[in-house]
């Protein structure tokens, strides 16, 4: 038997400069209703797999308390005065003693454990990009580990950071299977890209990283935050028979990972750490990412909703 299979595939773009925030009283409370109600949706993977893991509502209570108080205390500054525990209950709604309360506490946030999972993964990055370490298709080069001359793993993981020394990145490319030590110690690389082999709590990090940046630029796109919208594209079919998905799964990873080889060679020339000719101006960040999506329970006509979708399935949208 046949089970409908919904997929979908997003690239997103976002632009790491500060939104400037920019609302008309008219329809204010049609936007706060409506943003909560994203929100309710967005958590909504997130609050089913804490109920089976039986975290109680309280828990997550608490913390939206404390991002409350971190985003008013950081965003919602005034030019020229202190942030006050009054202000930020305020405008937070929250009592001013639990303001105080959490204000008062060890805040200093540790550093992030997939710190040297993003190290490893621009080394990757910068390897299948760099002239000196790729050939003109942009295949990674075999790197002899040091060298008095020439290219080497050791001067290429230095252009990359200076806080971690080579041979550690070098063992984290070996353990999670990206790269290979040949005779003569020569690193070759396996891999397109850092897939790492993670504990469940640095997994659950990675989590905290990409969802941030594809709700920012889907919020900019929706709340029209800027006059040039990001890259937000998304194509979907409702009505894929499950015996085509193991198909479907490979060719949308062989795809994306094409489309990304080809991005990251095009943003690299932008990156003035690559390319000192580079444009100038002042530093920010940016970024494309593609993601999967299928749900092996739906139905085409399970829902008025599905039966819209299965009506415009094969138009792509942009918002």
């Amino acid at each position: 038997m046949d089970v409908a299979c919904q997929w979908r595939v997003i690239f997103f773009l976002s632009v790491g400069i500060a939104p400037s925030w920019r609302y008309n009283r008219h329809g204010m409370a049609d936007l706060r209703d409506g943003l909560i109600g994203a929100l309710g949706e967005a958590a909504r993977p997130l609050v089913k797999r804490l109920v089976a893991l039986g975290v109680p509502f309280g828990r997550v209570e608490a913390r939206l308390r404390e991002l409350f108080v971190e985003v008013a205390d950081k965003e919602l500054e005034l030019p020229g005065r202190r942030q006050t525990d009054s202000r930020i209950a305020l405008v937070t709604g929250i009592n001013r003693k639990e303001v105080r309360r959490i204000r008062s506490g060890d805040r200093q946030a540790p550093a992030p454990r997939s710190f040297s999972m993003n190290q490893a993964a621009s080394l990757i990055s910068r390897w299948r990009t760099d002239r000196e370490t790729s050939d003109r298709s942009g295949r990674p080069r075999p790197l002899p580990y040091q060298a008095a001359r020439g290219p080497s793993f050791m001067k290429l993981a230095r252009k990359v950071t200076g806080d971690l020394a080579p041979r550690i990145l070098l063992d984290e490319l070996l353990r999670t299977g990206a790269a290979e030590m040949r005779p003569g110690e020569v690193v070759v690389l396996k891999g397109d890209s850092f897939v790492p082999r993670l504990d469940t709590a640095e997994k659950l990090q990675i989590l905290t990283e990409d969802p941030a940046e594809l709700i920012e630029t889907i919020l900019r796109n929706v709340l029209g935050e800027r006059t040039q919208r990001a890259l937000q594209r998304k194509v979907f079919f409702d009505n894929l028979g499950a015996e085509g998905a193991e198909r479907i799964r490979a060719e949308m990873r062989r795809e994306g990972e094409r489309f990304l080889r080809r991005v990251n060679r095009l943003l690299a020339r932008y990156d003035r750490d690559r390319n000192p000719e580079a444009p100038g101006g002042t530093p920010y960040y940016a970024g494309i990412g593609v993601y999967f999506f299928e749900d092996e329970s739906a139905s085409p006509a399970a829902t008025p909703r599905r039966r819209k979708r299965a009506a415009r399935a094969d138009k792509e949208h942009e918002r």
